[in-house]
């Protein structure tokens, strides 16, 4: 006997899998996790030594919370743990930390060149426009 599927080989074996942003709950189309952006974050601080030592703390405590409300997501392409943040979430959480923090206005702009997931600028690269930090 033949058994129809509902959904396509691909699809059917993603069935029990989460692919949402438990932030913004887009699709996770760019699988980096919060981990793997959060080194690349730190690694990209050392430029800034006073920045890092500042803004490190903060940095981990977010990580702290977001591995704390991870249940579910999408195997990172760097280290195969849970991606449940998409890059754009993180990287406007940081962004937000930063400028709370009051890091230096030319960090902020080198911050969001170098980790731009806004690239229609609809979100907080606009915001960033509109502030003159970007």
């Amino acid at each position: 006997m033949i058994t129809q599927f509902k959904y396509p080989g691909f699809e059917r074996e993603l069935l029990h899998e989460n692919y949402e942003c438990m932030n913004c709950l887009q699709p996770i189309t760019n699988p980096l996790c919060h981990n793997c952006l959060g080194m690349q974050i730190a690694s990209w601080m050392s430029l800034y030594p006073s920045v890092k030592k500042k803004m490190l703390p903060k940095l981990r405590e977010y990580l702290k919370e977001v591995n704390n409300n991870t249940l579910s997501g999408v195997a990172c392409t760097s280290c195969g743990k849970k991606a449940a943040l998409c890059p754009y979430c993180f990287a406007e959480a940081v962004f937000n930390i930063l400028k709370k923090s009051k890091i230096d206005r030319m960090v902020i702009m080198d911050f969001l060149s170098t980790f731009n997931f806004d690239s229609n600028h609809e979100g907080y690269i606009k915001d960033a426009i509109a502030e003159g930090l970007y």
